[in-house]
């Protein structure tokens, strides 16, 4: 039996019940996507929640293995995405499916679900959609590296890939960047990047244009996001001599666009789980390795390492999602859910 570790309780008995409301072994409340879209949540809000859940990582007060997965076809996965922060009281599993393809059967490319559990019981809670979790939690954590990593007073920001990843990150990222001037996006779909610049060009003061070139997209911006495909076999179309001095590199799809030279000379590299960047690395992702690492972006949340230090730095932060951002999302979730009596309750 191993040491009982600083998170774990002791017994059963030592824990409250999760959540009183539910009828644990008799019954699950089910909370659909258009439930969770409408109850509210603002940017800042989203990001609190995930700031919180980053710290608890960061601070190692937290249970998360890294991904499982199957990979039906090449370039797809399922993962499977246990975990358990106990300041939270947030217990659960993400089942989550990424496929690059979905866009020619007009479905986003990322899908999921959240099942959470009372630690008192084990027996599960709740069951939503993880695909509205997946997609805000994730660019919440850009927003809040940003806060952490970008140079003070960033005005530019290039964003590549102009899907649900790209409207996300655009949202998020200008709640947190109040000098922000101008937003280019690039997308290598006829039209995606014209529709996202029409979504948005009446609801901001910035401005917001397609990129004439990645290469345009990504000269003079302080922060890069590129938000495609998450790719085995990498295609880097971003050359490293494009970069500015000082920028703030954000991929979420790995080492897909970027050149790896790019990585190896920042001065700073981060990712948001070195556990789970080993797991990529085992079934055959970032085929030239990592360079060291400086630190996982919680520990910079939880105060334990210094972010940016200077201007001239450049720094690559290479979130790629955790379990525990997850159950802490969808915890919030079921307290908003059952205060507000959403969600269908049913049998077990």
């Amino acid at each position: 039996m191993d040491k009982l570790k600083e998170w774990q309780f002791e017994d059963s008995k030592s824990v409250k019940q999760t959540c009183p409301e539910i009828l644990r072994g008799k019954e699950i409340l089910y909370i659909n996507r258009s439930q969770i879209e409408n109850m509210g949540y603002t940017e800042a809000d989203m990001i609190e929640i995930v700031r919180t859940a980053l710290a608890e990582h960061g601070k190692k007060m937290v249970e998360m293995p890294a991904k499982i997965g199957i990979h039906p076809i090449y370039d797809t996965f399922h993962h499977a995405m246990p975990a358990f922060v106990p300041a939270a009281g947030a217990c659960g599993i993400k089942w989550v499916a990424c496929f690059p393809d979905n866009y020619k059967y007009k479905l986003s490319q990322t899908s999921g679900l959240v099942i959470l559990n009372d630690i008192q019981t084990g027996w599960p809670l709740a069951i939503m959609d993880g695909t509205w979790i997946t997609a805000k939690r994730t660019a919440s954590v850009s927003a809040i590296a940003v806060k952490l990593l970008a140079r003070q007073r960033s005005s530019e920001i290039g964003i590549l890939g102009c899907g649900v990843q790209g409207h996300e990150h655009l949202m998020a990222l200008a709640s947190v960047m109040p000098d922000l001037k101008k937003v280019k996006v690039m997308d290598i779909r006829p039209g995606i990047a014209q529709q996202m610049t029409a979504r948005f060009k009446e609801s901001y003061g910035f401005e917001i244009a397609e990129a004439a070139s990645i290469e345009m997209l990504v000269r003079d911006s302080a922060v890069v996001v590129t938000a495609t495909a998450i790719l085995q076999k990498p295609n880097p179309q971003i050359k490293d001599e494009w970069i500015k001095p000082g920028a703030l590199l954000l991929p979420v799809d790995l080492d897909s666009t970027f050149e790896w030279k790019t990585m190896k000379r920042a001065d700073k590299l981060l990712v948001d789980s070195m556990d789970e960047m080993n797991y990529f690395m085992s079934i055959g992702y970032l085929e030239h390795g990592l360079p060291p690492l400086y630190a996982e972006i919680g520990e910079v949340v939880a105060g334990l390492k210094p972010g940016r230090q200077n201007e001239e730095e450049l720094i690559f932060d290479m979130n790629i999602g955790m379990g525990v951002v997850d159950v802490v999302v969808a915890k919030d979730v079921l307290k908003r859910a059952i205060s507000e009596n959403i969600g269908t309750r049913l049998p077990l």
